[in-house]
Formats: C-alpha cells, sequence, structure tokens
C-alpha cells in the first residue's frame, strides 16, 4: 500500500492511517448509536445530551477524514453533516433514514 499525499503536507504513516481509520469507524457507531437513541428520547435533557454526542462525533469524522487525506471520506461526512442538520430542523423519519443511509454509506468507506 502506497502513503497517501495530497491534502496536507507530506504522506501519512501506516500507523497514523490505521489510528485515523479506527477513529472514523468508532465516530459513524456512536453517531449511529446516538441518532437511535435520540429517535426514542423523550425528555428534552436527554435529546439534548445525544444531540452533543452526535455533535462531537460529527467532529471526530470530520478530523479522521482531513487526517486521511481522504476527499471521498470529506465529502461523505459533508453529506452527513448536511443531512444531520435537515434532520434537527425536522426531525422526521425522511430525514432520518437519508442519515442513517449516509452513516452506512461511511462504514463502508473504511470496511
Amino acid at each position: 500500500m502506497s502513503d497517501i499525499q495530497g491534502f496536507g503536507s507530506g504522506p501519512i504513516s501506516p500507523q497514523n492511517r490505521q489510528l485515523y481509520e479506527q477513529d472514523y469507524k468508532r465516530g459513524v457507531d456512536l453517531f449511529q448509536r446516538a441518532l437511535g437513541e435520540y429517535a426514542k428520547a423523550e425528555e428534552p435533557h436527554k435529546k439534548e445530551a445525544f444531540k452533543q454526542v452526535m455533535d462531537n462525533a460529527l467532529h471526530c469524522l470530520n478530523e479522521s477524514a482531513r487526517g486521511l487525506k481522504r476527499q471521498d471520506l470529506l465529502q461523505q461526512t459533508s453529506k452527513i453533516e448536511h443531512d444531520y442538520q435537515a434532520y434537527q430542523s425536522h426531525a422526521e423519519d425522511p430525514e432520518k433514514t437519508q442519515l442513517t443511509s449516509d452513516l452506512d454509506q461511511a462504514n463502508k468507506f473504511i470496511s
């Protein structure tokens, strides 16, 4: 496997690549679990706690995609962010379905 170059300065080491990939996978998993719990939560304070988890997971996804210097992950993370904002505005099933689909697709990029 060759080193990836492009967005930052120089290639990333195989160890760093593995760490970024693990972080990205964990971020997707955490986001998915928080999204499921957010949808079930009825109390506002619980919804806010799950929203904060999703916000943090999204930040992790962005940082990991940048660290991996992968345009495909950056684009997928941008789709997740866009659909997450739509879901936050409407909190309806179509937006949740699209967001879930985006997260599943992101998982496939790393698998």
